[in-house]
């Protein structure tokens, strides 16, 4: 049967609004751009970092940069996989002591949200726990400028950042345009030193965020100055590309790590993806994700990838026409078959996509226990901005079935 003519949905009969980074610099040694920081935005520069980015000589490199451009420089190298509050409370302090113009995480997304957080608190003052949710930062913050060296997090370009709460028993979101960065640089050279398995997780985290927010609610009377403003055409081009792209190159990059050209298409749709949930959000993926990385100390981008099969299996109904893109986009001979028919093969190809990049199958698999299940389900509903983006409502029942499905 031919494909159908049927589009992804995205409603034109309301009001939306989209925002990025203020300067989005991509491409193979842009961070050479880090010598103007100076002029444009301040002197005093403070480096955001972690023992790894050190080790593999690219602080350094960010650092001489800057001093070329005539910055004084102050490194925080204590940046980890997973940052609390404590830490964030540390950086923070060495940052009133340096009293910086511009803050720079380097590294994945938690060194970007490192300086993100320090910033806030830089400005305002602590705690941190002041600042979850939306909207909840009193006004603009020191200059934060945000450099990926993996392929994912798309935080180079987003509203929010993400700590671990230990009074919570899971991660927290802060959210509010006060923090997208004011600048993204997003040189797919550094990212060549990531591990196969970073960049798998990585790459799976930027297809959920593609995949979610091509597949947000479109929700009725929402403001266009929500942090997640749902489903839009902006949105929806910038995550169908990421889509593509993802699907094409994302196993070249873990089994070939200096290929260049996969590297910059990683990189390229990580940055689309980062933009199109952005505006239009995340939803239940990422609400299990907080709870499930948690309970797993895992990264939050194999949660991603564990958890997004059964989701989308959950929302298949309500998302026909996505779905058969995401679809065709791993199998272009779906091209022949009706929505409906390649729309049903979108989460396995996810999941097989997953297999060739070493996604282990199952919640079990990443130290889940099923006993938990419950438990995480409870404490998921509580991140209702998110599960309100959700296409389908989902209670907690329907989450304990589909951590059922990913286990």
């Amino acid at each position: 049967m031919p494909q159908s003519n049927s589009a992804p949905q995205s409603s034109n009969n309301r009001h939306w609004g989209f925002s990025t980074a203020g300067r989005v610099f991509f491409g193979w040694g842009v961070l050479e751009e880090l010598r103007t920081v100076t002029a444009e935005l301040g002197k005093r520069v403070m480096v955001c970092t972690d023992k790894n980015i050190i080790k593999s000589g690219i602080a350094e490199k960010v650092e001489s940069l800057l001093k070329e451009g005539g910055a004084e420089v102050l490194v925080f190298p204590d940046g980890r996989p997973e940052i609390d509050l404590k830490l964030v409370d540390a950086c923070a302090e060495a940052a009133r002591q340096f009293n910086p113009d511009v803050m720079i995480g380097v590294g994945g997304g938690s060194n970007m949200d490192l300086a993100k957080c320090s910033a806030i608190l830089l400005k305002y003052g602590g705690p941190l726990t002041k600042y979850y949710g939306e909207h909840a930062v009193p006004g603009p913050i020191v200059n934060v400028i945000c450099i990926p060296t993996t392929s994912g997090t798309g935080s180079e370009v987003s509203p929010v950042a993400v700590v671990t709460d230990p009074d919570r028993y899971m991660k927290v979101g802060i959210a509010t345009r006060r923090i997208i960065p004011r600048w993204a640089v997003v040189d797919p050279s550094l990212v060549i030193s990531c591990p196969p398995h970073v960049t798998s997780h990585s790459g799976m985290d930027a297809l959920s965020h593609a995949i979610e927010s091509f597949c947000a609610k479109i929700p009725e009377g929402r403001s266009p100055h929500a942090i997640f403003v749902g489903k839009n055409p902006a949105s929806d081009a910038l995550a169908m590309q990421a889509i593509k792209l993802i699907a094409q190159s994302l196993p070249t990059a873990v089994s070939d790590p200096t290929n260049r050209q996969g590297r910059e298409n990683m990189s390229l749709a990580s940055l689309l993806a980062g933009m199109a949930f952005s505006a239009a959000g995340t939803a239940t993926v990422h609400a299990l994700q907080y709870s499930v990385g948690e309970a797993t100390h895992t990264s939050h981008g194999l949660g991603n990838a564990v958890l997004m099969p059964a989701v989308m299996k959950a929302i298949l109904k309500a998302r026909i026409p996505e779905m058969a893109f995401i679809a065709r986009a791993f199998d272009s001979s779906l091209a022949q078959v009706s929505d409906e028919a390649a729309a049903e093969q979108a989460p396995e190809l996810v999941a097989k996509l997953g297999d060739k990049v070493q996604i282990p199958r199952g919640l079990g698999a990443i130290g889940m226990k099923r006993e938990q299940i419950a438990e995480m389900a409870e404490l998921s509903t509580s991140v209702k901005r998110l599960l309100d983006n959700s296409p389908v409502a989902f209670d907690k029942a329907a989450l304990i079935g589909i951590l059922e499905e990913a286990y």
